[in-house]
């Protein structure tokens, strides 16, 4: 499940409340349809005009900007209405009527900035737009999803490539939230997009170990007996039969769609048994109630999901340990005075409805059982728990492949939901990798008896075993005294001291930002080219320079790739050379010889960048191959060269690898991750570049810079009086000789200017140093040029020399 799907699912619990408690959704959107009917427009005075300021969002948090701009007017009244009128009834796109404003000084834009502006044009197009501010962004951000940008965006096009880029946001919302408010959908997005912004990244609270729910007992509360009695808890829905043969929400919906053909899709009753079946867990609380104002009962959870298939009725069951009987009835008059009417919901995330419910009960709280500490064995050959994204649950079995119990079999019988584990993945790698979280008990299932866990975190700095063993505090560790076995205990201070190795030392210092001036610096290349080849790279994901040697392609592709990254931060830079003997299995993943003997699967240097970058989707990663034509592309990218494509940047688009570890998900490339070759087009023994790579890559030419005016004011700088007109003066004409030469040469082979860009330490370029070059250097290139012409070789080299009377 992505972490879209993830979010809409929670969002649906919540929609119905959080539409309620924001009345003002519908207020605001009503003022905006009345106030930019152009008749009113037309005859629109000041004090309409304020009210305008009353209804952006963008003003509630900064009174001093709406003070500005709607405090008293900027412009005269006719002004005003031409502007507004403008915006929403002009001629041309959305796009460049929001340009157009903001930077047409003929329009009342004076304090009125891009983020007050979007939403206007939000709320005039709510069927399509939603607004452009900090929060949206950051709220897409979190859910993957990626705006393309590029460097000379202004902010209409920014709007614009925003929304774009959401509204596949727009069809899965109607596919799992639906509609709640009779709005535009673009309202609704945009509102579960500030529940994400304040639930996921403001609040962000860790998941409680104990969640709250509050469950129908039948109709009319003619189940409560029932529950009392037998000491359980139930939902209805008997005709979807036994729940535990499902894997997701979308099978349960799936099924009981079909159970009633032509019917209304039962989302609802869907959405109640997955939770009953998957979410709740032991140890939760639970309220039963009978119609929308009576409060039957409180317990706790203390069982998984049974079928009671010899039962009459309320077959999907729970033990519940009833603590307290009522029944209580709640305040009418009370603004919360109503319970929801759904068979089961979810309250964890209402934490005032759950204590005004909890006082009404007269309890203060219902301690959910306390947390233990565990360490899993995962074998890398088998299954790499660090592939596993976050969020991610897996499954692990109480029995081995023979079906003999795994050692220390009592560990897995006593896990509990929430308790939670440290992954260690095994020889070679032998670090503690990952942090995780028992989401189910020991149960049954295809594969045999199995707990679940979910995915709930990767360690920056992993822990080895050798930091583990030497560490004081873990001298009597379980796993750490006999490794052998998959589920061991650990204490608390264990555990925390192993966290402590995970994340303790010194923070590293935040990436400088870096921006195009900044690569600008020492490159003899014109800004406009610079940028184009960034813009180039941002599109197509997929680059490669080519030149002579000598013209300096590492130098500009390290800047190319901090331009991009907007930061100096070399741990999002991989780079990597091909050669010959380079293949899939070093690039992507092969077997490799196991210190203990045998072989044993690893991945390679870019599946591992892949992994980074995809689990830091919102910002981009730069994987650089020098000498891209030296190897073997097919056989070093196999399945890749599909998939690093700019447009199949995508699940939908993933493949199996060559090399499977069983269960493994298909691969994709992640769409942060760019890619940049660099080829030397003088290298005559290498055959030409593979056409389908061509068609994947944009090909970039770097030029020697001999005589452009940066390259000449770095010379005069570096070199001594004379040397440096010599230099412009010989390399230009050696250059032209060996373009013409197409025979044997041509422009490929020039010969490049990074031959005399020398550290200051070195300078100044004086008569020895510029020999010196020539005779190490360049001089040895040309006689491999001209190795069927050695006196043609000679005389271009005594062409370069400085003449005798220096």
């Amino acid at each position: 499940m992505t972490r879209l799907d993830k979010a809409l699912e929670e969002f649906a619990d919540a929609a119905d409340q959080w539409f309620e408690e924001s009345p003002f959704i519908e207020e605001y959107y009503r003022f905006f349809q009345t106030f930019f009917e152009p008749a009113r427009l037309r005859r629109a005075e000041w004090a309409d005009i304020q009210k305008l300021g009353e209804h952006i969002h963008a003003f509630h948090s900064n009174t001093l900007a709406k003070s500005r701009a709607f405090g008293r007017p900027n412009y005269d009244l006719e002004t005003y209405r031409a502007s507004f009128y403008y915006i929403a009834h002009g001629e041309g796109s959305v796009e460049d009527r929001m340009r157009t404003f903001l930077t047409d000084d003929a329009h009342a834009n004076k304090f009125l900035g891009a983020s007050s502006v979007s939403e206007i044009f939000g709320q005039l197009n709510a069927e399509r737009y939603v607004f452009h501010n900090l929060r949206d962004r950051k709220a897409a951000e979190y859910l993957g999803i990626e705006i393309d940008t590029a460097p000379g965006d202004d902010e209409a096009r920014h709007f614009v490539k925003f929304n774009e880029a959401i509204q596949p946001v727009f069809d899965r919302y109607l596919q799992i939230v639906e509609p709640r408010t009779g709005l535009p959908i673009g309202l609704e997005v945009d509102q579960f997009f500030s529940w994400v912004y304040s639930k996921k990244l403001i609040e962000a609270p860790p998941p409680p170990t104990q969640q709250v729910w509050l469950i129908g007992a039948g109709h009319n509360g003619d189940a409560w007996p029932l529950f009392e009695q037998e000491g359980i808890a139930a939902i209805g829905f008997d005709d979807f039969g036994d729940l535990s043969g499902f894997s997701s929400l979308q099978e349960v919906l799936d099924h009981g769609t079909a159970l009633n053909p032509g019917g209304p899709r039962p989302t609802h009753n869907s959405r109640a048994c997955w939770e009953f079946l998957a979410a709740m867990q032991p140890g939760d609380l639970i309220f039963a109630k009978t119609g929308v104002r009576t409060i039957l009962a409180y317990g706790t959870v203390k069982g998984e999901y049974r079928y009671a298939s010899a039962a009459s009725r309320f077959r999907n069951r729970r033990d519940v340990e009833w603590l307290g009987t009522g029944p209580w009835e709640l305040p009418a008059e009370h603004k919360n005075g109503r319970l929801v009417t759904k068979t089961l919901t979810n309250l964890t995330r209402y934490p005032e409805y759950v204590a005004w419910l909890k006082q009404i009960v007269g309890i203060e709280s219902v301690e959910p059982p306390s947390s233990a500490y565990l360490w899993l064995n995962c074998n890398p050959s088998l299954w790499r728990v660090s592939d596993c994204a976050i969020g991610t649950r897996e499954t692990y079995t109480t029995h081995n492949e023979a079906g003999n119990k795994r050692r220390i079999y009592e560990r897995f019988r006593a896990a509990q939901p929430g308790d939670l584990v440290l992954g260690y993945e095994t020889s070679p790698v032998r670090r503690v990798t990952s942090k995780l979280k028992i989401t189910r008990a020991v149960h049954q299932r295809e594969e045999g008896e199995s707990i679940e866990f979910e995915v709930v975190g990767h360690f920056e700095r992993q822990p080895e075993w050798d930091d583990l063993r030497a560490h004081s505090d873990l001298q009597d560790c379980e796993p750490l005294k006999n490794n052998q076995g998959s589920l061991f205990s650990l204490t608390e201070g264990e555990y925390n001291a192993i966290l402590d190795l995970a994340v303790d030392g010194p923070e590293p210092p935040p990436p400088e930002p870096y921006t195009v001036d900044d690569a600008m610096a020492g490159l003899f290349m014109n800004r406009r080219r610079f940028v184009s080849m960034l813009e180039r790279l941002q599109a197509k994901h997929n680059i490669i320079l080519q030149g002579p040697p000598g013209t300096g392609k590492t130098f500009v592709v390290e800047r190319l790739a901090y331009a991009l990254m907007e930061e100096k931060e070399r741990d999002r830079v991989q780079m990597v050379q091909f050669h010959q003997s380079f293949s899939y299995e070093d690039f992507v993943r092969g077997y490799r010889p196991h210190p203990d003997g045998g072989f044993v699967l690893m991945d390679g240097i870019f599946l591992d960048f892949c992994r980074r970058a995809a689990a830091d989707s919102s910002r981009p990663y730069v994987f650089i191959i020098d000498e891209i034509n030296r190897g073997n592309l097919s056989k070093i990218l196999g399945e890749l060269m599909m998939l690093i494509e700019g447009d199949k940047r995508s699940p939908r688009y993933a493949m199996p690898l060559a090399y499977r570890r069983e269960g493994e998900r298909p691969f994709y490339v992640p769409e942060n991750l760019y890619l940049v070759g660099m080829m030397n087009t003088a290298d005559r023994s290498l055959a030409l570049v593979d056409y389908a790579l061509r068609r994947r890559f944009s090909f970039i030419d770097l030029e020697p810079a001999y005589g452009t005016s940066a390259f000449g004011t770095y010379l005069a700088e570096a070199c001594l009086t004379g040397i440096d007109a010599h230099i412009t003066e010989r390399m230009l004409h050696l250059n032209t000789r060996i373009a013409e030469d197409s025979a044997s040469l041509g422009p490929g082979f020039r010969i490049g200017h990074s031959f005399f860009c020398l550290d200051r330490d070195q300078w100044p370029i004086d008569e020895q140093r510029y020999e010196r070059i020539i005779d190490t250097e360049i001089a040895p290139l040309l006689r491999e040029y001209w190795f069927d012409n050695p006196k043609r070789a000679e005389q271009r080299i005594r062409d370069l020399r400085l003449p005798l009377d220096r």
